[in-house]
């Protein structure tokens, strides 16, 4: 079966031939003139872009993205009355003078080949991480009021159900580093630069000059990082932390 970013290169391809256009366009179109390589990189790290810009290269090959995910063969977008727009949304603070909490773009990735703890080669999900787009904002919770940094995430896939589900929202402490037996969000890099690529939410077993040693639950898998390919790794908020501090 094709993975996910294989089906949505073909797609880009196909909507691109129609259109007679090429990658290079595609790319400049969906960053503004910022980026060349968006495309070609999908292509060979085969990693799916976050969700804003999965609408992003929707729009500019005037089609959905259920299409270029292979949900559906009619290339033709759905039309509605009411649009959602890719810009960030605007908080509403006149209730309270809080700051509000960014909630950052993620979206679902292709799979990371990691080692587990019995030597073998496994793959995990991933999650795709643009920590320069806002999706929103989200009202701020007394007890973090001060606290810089914070930011907010969607969890994506089922990978630590039943401890986080998909579409749930996640709080991120960047200030304070987790410790063993706490849940943490962990930025990984492309191998060979500090550009951020993609995420990881486990549960942290260990930490050592050499490896970062994590945990999923579905299905059940302890496996090894090493450290050269993460970048960050942040701590994931506890209820019971915005409850009752």
């Amino acid at each position: 079966m094709p993975k996910p970013a294989e089906i949505l290169i073909e797609r880009i391809d196909e909507r691109l031939q129609k259109m007679g256009k090429t990658r290079y366009w595609l790319s400049k179109e969906i960053t503004e003139g910022k980026t060349t390589t968006t495309i070609r990189d999908i292509d060979r790290r085969g990693s799916m872009p976050a969700a804003d810009r999965l609408n992003r290269i929707a729009d500019a090959l005037q089609t959905s993205t259920e299409y270029l995910l292979g949900k559906t063969g009619n290339p033709d977008p759905v039309r509605s009355e009411v649009g959602i727009g890719n810009d960030a949304i605007d908080f509403d603070g006149a209730e309270t003078s809080a700051e509000p909490i960014p909630l950052m773009g993620t979206g679902d990735c292709a799979d990371l080949g990691v080692i587990g703890q019995d030597g073998q080669h496994v793959e995990i999900e991933r999650s795709s991480f643009d920590p320069d787009f806002h999706v929103r904002y989200i009202r701020r919770p007394p007890l973090l009021a001060g606290r810089r940094g914070v930011y907010a995430i969607y969890f994506h896939g089922s990978s630590m159900e039943p401890r986080f589900y998909a579409g749930e929202v996640g709080l991120v402490d960047p200030n304070r580093p987790p410790g063993p037996g706490e849940y943490a969000l962990v930025q990984l890099n492309t191998g060979d630069s500090d550009e951020v690529v993609s995420v990881l939410v486990k549960k942290l077993v260990r930490r050592t000059a050499k490896e970062l040693v994590l945990e999923q639950y579905n299905p059940a898998l302890t496996f090894t990082l090493p450290i050269a390919q993460v970048q960050r790794v942040h701590r994931i908020m506890p209820q019971t932390e915005l409850l009752f501090g």
